[in-house]
């Protein structure tokens, strides 16, 4: 997928199939298409028009999903800062690192030249 704005609904769909498919809960699905969406958005304006990769997972069993974005930048960690009253961002990744429950990561990627931004939602 390519970091458009336009594109950021397939990401919404892609978790819809997923929790339809593993049968999760409905919280699971509004949780999920919030913290996805996010780390897609913030994908899309930090490297817009670049290739970005997104994918959806789960554990048999656990009744949660794991949702992960691939961007092309190894060395543009993020940061979950505090919200300030007037700020216009940075409160984006501080909402999904609550409603992930705090499960909420990134790493260099191992096998590409870039980075991984991670998160889990479920009980």
């Amino acid at each position: 997928m390519f970091a458009y704005a336009e594109n950021v609904y397939l990401v919404r769909n892609l978790v819809d199939q997923a929790v339809d498919t593993w049968r999760l809960s409905e919280n699971v699905r509004f949780t999920g298409r919030l913290v996805l969406t996010e780390l897609v958005t913030n994908a899309v304006r930090l490297y817009e028009g670049k290739e970005i990769h997104v994918w959806v997972s789960s554990q048999s069993g656990r009744h949660l999903l794991e949702l992960a974005v691939w961007d092309p930048d190894p060395d543009n960690l993020p940061r979950i800062l505090p919200p300030t009253e007037y700020g216009e961002s940075g409160r984006g990744l501080a909402l999904a690192w609550e409603l992930s429950d705090q499960r909420l990561g990134w790493y260099r990627s191992t096998t590409a030249c870039g980075k991984v931004v991670w998160a889990r939602v479920g009980p």
